[in-house]
């Protein structure tokens, strides 16, 4: 079939990616001078919602640029209204680690450029939208019968579904749907449009009414669903192609899934181009986008699978077609999605493909069973409560089901693939060969030849998988972490082992959550080969202890601590916490190392009997060689520790990298060590504005005066080094990000 308009609709899809990489479009946040001053904004209430209680709107001013406030009052103005709000203005959290949450760039997307904190409402217009307002009233509403009906978590996830109110969802409950790989279904999508439009056309159809007014009262109905629950991408999307088939019958038309599918882009795209990076567009449109094409090359080849010798029993064929219809289709999405999962998530739930044959059906009893309790929990009299509160329990029972069945998945040997972000190369490579395989099915089908064997598909795909994720290893890669107020070093050899130097902060709560494990996975890091340890401070292990709790898929070898931390209290909690996770903990002394590749790390301090007036002193210090490359790492030693690594060290030793020790503090990194290491580069890992007043001046008017580069996590984010051969190449992350 000819598609000229999905051509001129992919062309300018093409036409946008390539425009955003050579001419990114410019944030607008806060000046330096702006944030953090009490202001006064005036803007249209464009929409409004309720987190933990306290109510947040979303203004828009004359410039059109879009803002959040958090307001501290309880007035709550009406939709399209012109209001006039003080608060103090805050630019949103950049994101500071590789793999990190942006939430500045997750808000640009959305024209969304700032934030204002502890909002008072000022003045507020006597004009507003009556149309969104009234769609709002209704869904809120809608959203208390759900909780007067269902338990609290269970309201939760329904309002997701059905009413596109992720706000109460739990934390706990998001990740324990993406980690599985059901997260689409707490999306509004084709599951819902078509379960609700198409049932309504149908219902309408049986009460004879003429077909054109069946269609358009079904596509106006949906429209105004999808204004009621906020119109994200997945439902622009799938209401789009809802009207555009109804309309297509109307007409006596030809439906195009892909010319709709393409219109459907171009429309997003055409209103705010960057959702080309947003996580929810791509997959939303490559859904489709596999079922559309790669499901008939797959399916052709799994249709011909036999199931001879089952005999007459029908109903199991039918049930096996189902099974083998619904993997062809999870791996037709599959051949779409998984380059896109692993740029945004870094890996992929094995197990999902099975899980979803399951899910997918279950949804739609879901959705049918979530619509009958708002409908009868609408009306007060008790035989309409009482259907209402059975089909909630009903929800309740499938909705367990889906937890059970997700945690189960989870346990399972294998469960979670973590490969880590490929390169932009890889994906496009990974694409051109799903093309070419595409181009080649359809030419055969259409010239009737015989159709490509089913294993060459198969290895045609599997080796694009493999490019796509395999890694190559050959050089050494460190990054201090930006962890806020602690420390937190992750370290790559040549051989591909991976090892963590601390992992703590006392100013970033669930480290382990936010931080290091976002990081890990992004660096396909699913085996740390060990954690050492410097000292037991709260700003070193605090993410550790959290990861050694709760692993995330992360796998530690050993945890290394030095033999003197023995007599420290924090002792014993941790050797119990690693003795219950069956981790071994590995105990050294001045003199030990270790070697993996190319790299020799060795223990300078402290001696196995030594004592340290407190906790920093017994510190390890260590030095890392690589070829002719030379690292330091000092924990938070002190002056005393610093002296007798500055006796060990040879005198013509050359310090290339310095970790700085206790996050620059002035009662360690001594005149004396840094005159004799003459370090080129130091790295300092500290919070921004911390209470310390870290780093101290006087430290950095030390390593000023030996000719030092000086990195800070508090003002660059993550700092990385790549060191290949003897070229050195260091990288900030938040100039990575900006660039």
């Amino acid at each position: 079939m000819r598609r000229p308009l999905c051509l001129v609709c992919m062309a300018f899809v093409a036409a946008v990616f390539i425009m955003l990489h050579i001419q990114p479009m410019q944030g607008h946040a806060l000046s330096e001078e702006q944030e953090g001053q009490v202001v006064t904004r005036q803007g249209i209430v464009t929409a409004k919602e309720y987190k933990d209680g306290n109510l947040i709107l979303y203004l828009e001013d004359k410039d059109k640029e879009g803002f959040l406030c958090y307001m501290s009052d309880v007035t709550e103005p009406k939709l399209g209204s012109v209001i006039t709000v003080q608060g103090k203005a805050m630019n949103f959290r950049q994101g500071r680690n590789p793999g990190g949450f942006d939430q500045r760039e997750y808000y640009r997307v959305q024209r969304v450029y700032y934030q204002m904190k502890n909002g008072r409402l000022l003045t507020q217009s006597g004009q507003y939208s009556f149309y969104r307002e009234s769609l709002y009233r209704l869904r809120r509403q809608l959203e208390r019968i759900l909780e007067q009906c269902m338990e609290e978590q269970d309201a939760a996830v329904m309002k997701a579904v059905l009413l596109g109110n992720k706000q109460e969802l739990d934390t706990e409950k998001k990740q324990l749907y993406q980690k599985s790989g059901i997260a689409h279904v707490l999306a509004i999508s084709g599951v819902h449009i078509t379960i609700l439009g198409m049932g309504l056309y149908e219902a309408l159809r049986r009460l004879r009414i003429p077909g054109w007014l069946c269609s358009v009262v079904a596509i106006i109905l949906m429209l105004l669903y999808g204004d009621m629950v906020g119109m994200s991408t997945s439902a622009y999307r799938a209401i789009f192609m809802f009207a555009l088939k109804m309309g297509a019958q109307l007409l006596h038309r030809t439906y195009d899934m892909l010319t709709a599918l393409a219109l459907a882009a171009a429309g997003v795209l055409l209103e705010q181009p960057l959702y080309l990076y947003h996580a929810g567009f791509l997959l939303s449109f490559g859904a489709i986008l596999g079922i559309g094409c790669m499901l008939d090359v797959i399916k052709t080849d799994m249709t011909q699978m036999s199931f001879k010798g089952m005999g007459d029993k029908a109903w199991i064929y039918k049930r096996l077609t189902k099974i083998r219809e619904g993997l062809a289709g999870g791996f037709a999405v599959f051949t779409v999605h998984f380059p896109i999962m692993l740029w945004f998530y870094y890996e992929f739930p094995i197990y999902s493909f099975l899980l979803n044959l399951l899910i997918i059906p279950a949804m739609g009893i879901v959705m049918i069973l979530g619509l009958v309790c708002i409908g009868f929990g609408a009306f007060s009299w008790g035989f309409m409560r009482g259907i209402s509160y059975l089909a909630a329990q009903g929800c309740h029972l499938i909705l367990q089901g889906f937890d059970l069945l997700c945690e189960g998945s989870l346990k399972l040997p294998g469960s979670t693939w973590i490969v880590g972000r490929p390169t932009v190369w890889r994906i496009v490579f990974f694409y051109i060969i799903m093309i070419l395989l595409y181009v080649i099915h359809q030419y055969l089908k259409k010239e009737r030849t015989q159709v490509m064997p089913y294993w060459l598909k198969m290895t045609w795909i599997l080796a694009a998988v493999i490019m796509l994720t395999h890694r190559t290893y050959g050089k050494l890669e460190i990054t201090v972490m930006d962890v806020g107020q602690g420390d937190g070093i992750w370290i790559e050899t040549d051989k591909g082992e991976h090892y963590l130097i601390d992992g703590g902060s006392t100013s970033e709560s669930k480290l382990a959550r936010y931080t290091l494990v976002p990081f890990l996975k992004y660096t396909g890091t699913d085996r740390l080969d060990a954690v050492f340890l410097t000292h037991l401070d709260e700003d070193h292990i605090s993410g550790v202890r959290e990861l050694l709790e709760n692993p995330q898929g992360i796998q530690i070898e050993q945890v290394v601590i030095a033999q003197a931390a023995k007599k420290d209290e924090k002792y014993e909690a941790l050797r119990e916490l690693c003795k219950e996770q069956k981790v071994p903990l590995r105990h050294v002394k001045s003199g030990d190392y270790m070697e993996a590749g190319k790299m020799r790390l060795q223990i300078l301090h402290p001696e196995a009997e030594y004592q340290a007036q407190d906790r920093n002193g017994y510190s390890l210090v260590m030095k890392l060689e690589y070829g002719e490359f030379h690292a330091l790492f000092t924990g938070d030693v002190t002056e005393d520790g610093e002296m007798a690594v500055a006796r060990t060290l040879p005198s013509d030793w050359k310090c290339h990298y310095y970790k700085v020790a206790h996050h620059g503090s002035r009662y360690s990194n001594s005149e004396l060590l840094l005159n004799q290491l003459q370090p080129d580069i130091a790295v300092i890992s500290c919070g921004e504005n911390n209470s310390y007043g870290h780093p101290h001046t006087e430290v950095l008017e030390r390593l000023r005066q030996v000719g030092t580069t000086v990195y800070r996590t508090d003002e660059s984010g993550a700092v990385m080094l790549t060191v290949s051969g003897s070229q050195l190449k260091m990288k900030k992350h938040i100039m990575a990000l900006s660039k």
